[in-house]
Order: structure tokens, then C-alpha cells, then sequence
């Protein structure tokens, strides 16, 4: 076990997917966190409770836990976090690290819509860490979708590249909020990481009211197109979409991505910028997804590289109301991680994404 760190650590979007894996690991490595969690029913300190014991940990850990997390709650799309002026400053004053790993991740949201959480959010954090004068480091949560619509070649660390347009609103803000922590570095001389996970899955039955993982969101979406045409569902029709040649996604276990987050965060931080990539070494073919898929929905799911166009009216129901997944059918491209591999902490591809392991993710 490492040896624990004194440290002031904030965290936002501390109750999400990933999130409330981070806030665990980062926890177990002694460190003491500060949730910046939106408003909600329930707050977040007992949201990341019952996360903990529905994954197994007995009322000791969470007593040890509870004692080194606190609670502030903000408003990420307005100044100031939506704290008061003298709040804001003594958060300021506090922070020595902050994760920013909220987001909105809504593909059906607009563009407006994402940017005033993914950007203007990630504005209002950059301007909390200058507002002090502790000389806090970020750690930055993108996403490896800021390559867009790039379809082919091997995405670079350092590389932040619009030429290729985007599939959605949500890469297009990802994108800029990327921006605004470059130029934060580079003007105000700050200290800042930013990691790029690809699609976090896991394996593990989902938490009683947490956020669940992409895949299954996109399982309920195909339930849902599937629907509205259910002569294809009764009569076990496949479900066609068009597709490119050596199509492929990268999913990583989500424990897995925390992990690396939390030894990262152990790590010397020198002056400036460093990019990671947190990926899959072995792409997943689309096709090997869609045989996931068949089984999980009791109707195939063929992916068609001589289709033209969205073919079916399941098909065109399917790229009306997933234009994002609908894009990804035609993207082939890689992404190299010698960053993170120079550290020693690439996913070694344990457990492997298979069959069975996506049987249990979809499940």
C-alpha cells in the first residue's frame, strides 16, 4: 500500500460512474476529500455509502471513510460555483488537488445544453484553482471521444484536433473544455493532468440508484427502437445497421480506470501539462459487440458494411435517436498510451473485455 498522503483533495462528479470508484481509491490511499456535488435528495456523502456497501465493504471501512470526506454543495454552470463569494475564497484557499469529473453526458442534450455544464463548469473550476494561492494541480476527466469524428489512425496523447468535425454536442464540449485547461496552463502557469478514458464498463451488478455504464444505456436505447418495430422483435428479424469495414470501440474496465486515476495522482507532478490516455491495448470489433448484443436482446443484430445508408426504418430509427452510437459504427481508429505506460500503469488486460465479460456487463 502506498504510504497515505496529507492532502486536501477535492473532487466534482465525485457520485458519478466513475466517480465514486475514484473517490474510493483515492480514500484507501488516505488522502482527504472535499465532494463538490450539485443539490440532491440524497446527499452525496450517503449516496457514496451505499455505493460502498453494495459493493461488498462491512461498516468499519465506511466509519474509517467517513471520517476523511466531507461535503461541498456547488452549482458547476454558474459563477462562483454558486457559492458565496467568501465561501468560494476559503474553498479556494483549502484545495490543494482538485479531479474535475463531472460532466454532462447526455447525447440527446444540445449544444447549449452541454456546454454550460462541460465548458462553463469546467471555466468555474479553473477559476476557483487561480483563486487561491496554494497553486492547486488538476486532474482533468476528458474522454477519448475529443478525437471526434476522426475514423482511422492512431490518436496521439498530445494531440487535440477539430479537423474532422464531431459526432455530437458532447465530444464538440469536451473538445473545448480540453481548451480552456490548455490555455489555463499556459497563461496562468498552472499544473494540470488530464486523463482520457475510453468506454468504461464493468462487469459488477449496478448500485441502487447510481449512475450505470454506456453500454447498458445503449442496450435500454435499442430496446426502446426495437419498440417501436415490434414485428421485427416478434419475428426475430435481424436488426441491420450499416456499418464500416474493421469497425471497432475500446471499452475498459471502469475499476480499473480508478485505479490508474488514484496511482497517477501518486505520482511527482511536474510543471505544465501531461495527457494519458486510460484505454483498452485490445480494441473490441464492432462485430463482436453485436453478437453481445444478439444475445442480451433475443433479436440478431447484423452489422452491414455494404449498406450506404441507414437501410431499415429500424436503422434509421436507431441513427435518429443514437446519432452518436450510430457514428461509431464507422470509426476504426487506435489510440497509444505510452504515457501512461511509461509509468507502468497500462491496463494489462486483466480481466478481459470477452464474451463473458460482456455478458455480464449487458446484463
Amino acid at each position: 500500500m502506498p504510504q497515505a498522503v496529507c492532502v486536501l483533495t477535492a473532487i466534482t462528479g465525485g457520485t458519478g460512474f466513475l466517480g465514486l470508484r475514484l473517490v474510493r481509491e483515492l480514500l484507501l490511499r488516505g488522502n482527504r476529500l472535499v465532494l463538490l456535488a450539485r443539490p440532491h435528495r440524497v446527499p452525496a456523502h450517503l449516496r457514496f455509502e451505499r455505493f460502498l456497501r453494495a459493493n461488498g465493504s462491512g461498516e468499519k471501512e465506511i466509519r474509517a471513510v467517513g471520517a476523511l470526506l466531507e461535503t461541498v454543495e456547488v452549482a458547476l454552470a454558474r459563477p462562483l460555483l454558486g457559492l458565496g463569494r467568501e465561501e468560494f475564497q476559503r474553498l479556494a484557499d483549502r484545495i490543494d488537488v482538485l479531479w474535475h469529473c463531472a460532466g454532462e453526458i447526455s447525447l440527446s442534450a444540445t449544444l447549449e445544453e452541454v456546454r454550460r455544464v462541460n465548458v462553463s463548469g469546467t471555466r468555474h473550476v479553473l477559476q476557483l484553482l487561480t483563486a487561491g494561492d496554494r497553486c492547486p494541480v488538476l486532474y482533468h476527466c476528458s474522454t477519448v471521444a475529443v478525437a471526434g469524428a476522426r475514423p482511422s489512425g492512431v490518436v496521439r496523447e498530445e494531440l487535440l484536433d477539430d479537423s474532422f468535425g464531431f459526432n455530437s454536442p458532447y465530444e464538440r464540449s469536451k473538445f473545448e473544455a480540453e481548451g480552456l485547461v490548455r490555455r489555463w496552463v499556459e497563461e496562468q502557469g498552472g499544473r494540470a493532468v488530464i486523463v482520457r478514458p475510453s468506454g468504461l464498463i464493468t462487469d459488477r451488478p449496478a448500485c441502487p440508484e447510481g449512475p450505470d455504464h454506456p453500454l447498458r444505456t445503449y442496450v435500454r436505447a435499442l430496446t426502446t427502437v426495437l419498440s417501436r418495430h415490434p414485428g421485427t422483435a416478434r419475428r426475430r428479424e435481424p436488426l441491420t445497421l450499416p456499418t464500416a469495414p474493421g469497425a471497432c470501440t475500446n471499452l475498459l474496465p471502469v475499476e480499473y480506470a480508478a485505479y490508474a486515476m488514484a496511482e497517477l495522482a501518486l505520482r511527482r507532478m511536474s510543471p505544465g501539462l501531461r495527457i494519458y490516455h486510460l484505454v483498452n491495448r485490445h480494441h473490441l470489433l464492432a462485430t463482436d459487440l453485436a453478437e453481445a448484443l444478439s444475445d442480451r436482446l433475443g433479436v440478431p443484430v447484423r452489422l452491414d458494411p455494404s449498406l450506404g445508408g441507414p437501410g431499415t426504418p429500424e436503422a434509421r430509427e436507431y441513427a435518429r435517436l443514437l446519432p452518436m452510437y450510430a457514428a461509431w459504427h464507422h470509426i476504426a481508429r487506435t489510440y497509444d498510451d505510452r504515457n501512461l505506460t511509461a509509468l507502468g500503469l497500462a491496463y494489462p488486460g486483466r480481466p478481459p473485455i470477452d464474451t463473458s465479460y460482456l455478458a455480464l456487463a449487458l446484463r
